[in-house]
């Protein structure tokens, strides 16, 4: 499949094996988690509603033109645990390599937290900062220096209409089985019937009929989240559009990932990089 393309063509590209997965799974409840995705979630009103085709023609299913292989510096971001971990020596890579397109090379790093549990790739000098809850859940943060960032930024950044705010934002549900369906079952129909069978009730969120959503895979889709909209998007509703992509894989015990990148038209390419790279990371075929 092609390369994800933000905002206006959304993510086609095959996703290769999942990569390391989060090691720090200390329970299998919900409480405590950055994320804030909870097993009963109830930020928007209840609906069966799941994922359907956008309009939007298919990507190419070629390497875009200019792709190359380069070397990313990865920069280590402010950590928080809601438990304390095992001291480790094991120090970052200093450099990941990422395909991306030749003219990005220069302007572009990677984000993670100290442990290497998640990468995000965006910006060259943005600032970063990570968390994970006691049941290993959460993610990690890239904004420019300078922006306010709320500090439950894991549990929804619903921006007011016209905020010009960016940000590239990464989060999974770990092993919290009912995290991952509360996180999913907007988009995922297997996840809504999975939510249907645990909770005995239909999923409570509802994707937005402006959300643009394209099914990539068995376990991986893309949306969009148009200026001015509140979605799935984290964060979303500005004036700038949110792409974004999330995994599912039932009975799946890595939880459901979920990746949004915010940012004006003239840096689509970012976007696409970012979200390319994620999938590539953390998706599977």
């Amino acid at each position: 499949m092609g390369s994800v393309s933000a905002p206006m063509r959304l993510p086609t590209r095959a996703v290769a094996a999942l990569g390391a997965v989060v090691a720090v799974v200390l329970s299998a409840g919900c409480a405590g988690t950055p994320a804030g995705r909870t097993g009963t979630p109830t930020s928007r009103p209840a609906s069966t509603t799941t994922s359907t085709s956008t309009t939007t023609p298919p990507a190419s299913t070629t390497t875009p033109p200019g792709t190359v292989k380069a070397s990313l510096a990865v920069v280590g971001c402010t950590t928080t645990y809601g438990v304390p971990l095992p001291s480790t020596s094991a120090p970052l890579h200093t450099s990941v390599e990422v395909s991306i397109p030749g003219t990005l090379a220069d302007d572009l790093a990677v984000y993670s937290d100290d442990r290497g549990f998640m990468m995000l790739l965006g910006p060259k000098g943005w600032t970063c900062r990570a968390a994970y809850g006691a049941d290993g859940s959460g993610g990690v943060v890239v904004s420019p220096r300078g922006e306010a960032v709320p500090e439950a930024w894991g549990a929804g950044w619903h921006l007011s209409a016209g905020s010009s705010a960016e940000a590239i934002i990464g989060s999974e549900t770990s092993a919290c089985q009912g995290c991952g369906v509360g996180q999913a079952c907007p988009l995922f129909a297997a996840a809504a019937r999975e939510y249907q069978s645990e909770f005995g009730r239909a999923c409570p969120q509802s994707r937005p009929t402006s959300e643009s959503v394209e099914q990539l895979g068995p376990g991986v889709v893309a949306f969009q989240d148009p200026p001015d909209l509140v979605g799935d998007g984290n964060p979303s509703g500005g004036q700038d559009p949110a792409n974004g992509v999330m995994t599912y894989y039932p009975m799946d015990n890595n939880g459901s990932w979920i990746a949004t990148c915010t940012l004006p038209g003239t840096e689509h390419a970012i976007c696409t990089s970012a979200l390319d790279a994620f999938i590539s990371w953390y998706g599977r075929q």
